[in-house]
């Protein structure tokens, strides 16, 4: 069960990753070895699933953004495994959500210009016979990229 120092530490990590162990300490109240060893078991235990940089993705040739909402001619769950798998191979693909709703899948997919979107589509989308209907939604902007998760 965390605590308050656990929610705290979580909460200053998601700011910045890299704050050192001695001000992540004095911000949450506890003493650097404390603070060291709670760290540790929160990585260990995957409450922290992984530390990473978030670089603005022109700055890596993929300037464009898209949301695709994909929906599956059948709804069953080898289907949806498989397409899991394929997608997940996919470096153009983001982020991946299973939903509910009308679609079976959100994708947050980047590229390089919109033809190589249409090279992807046609690659793994038009190509996967079980995948129904997909609708492009192009991101104009992201106003807000938070990514860190609220304090309870």
């Amino acid at each position: 069960m965390l605590d308050r120092f656990d929610l705290q530490m979580l909460t200053a990590l998601q700011q910045d990753a890299r704050l050192p162990i001695p001000e992540l300490a004095q911000r949450v109240g506890l003493s650097a070895p404390a603070c060291y060893r709670r760290l540790r078991a929160l990585r260990e235990s995957g409450l922290i699933e992984r530390e990473i940089a978030l670089v603005a993705p022109k700055t890596m040739g993929w300037p464009v953004t898209m949301l695709v909402l994909v929906s599956l001619e059948r709804d069953h769950s080898r289907i949806v495994d498989a397409l899991i798998a394929r997608l997940q191979t996919e470096p153009e693909v983001m982020d991946l959500w299973y939903v509910t709703g009308e679609q079976d899948f959100v994708l947050h997919v980047a590229a390089r210009d919109m033809a190589s979107y249409e090279a992807f589509t046609r690659r793994v989308l038009h190509d996967e016979e079980q995948v129904r209907s997909f609708t492009t939604l192009v991101v104009l902007g992201q106003p807000k990229r938070a990514g860190a998760l609220p304090a309870i």
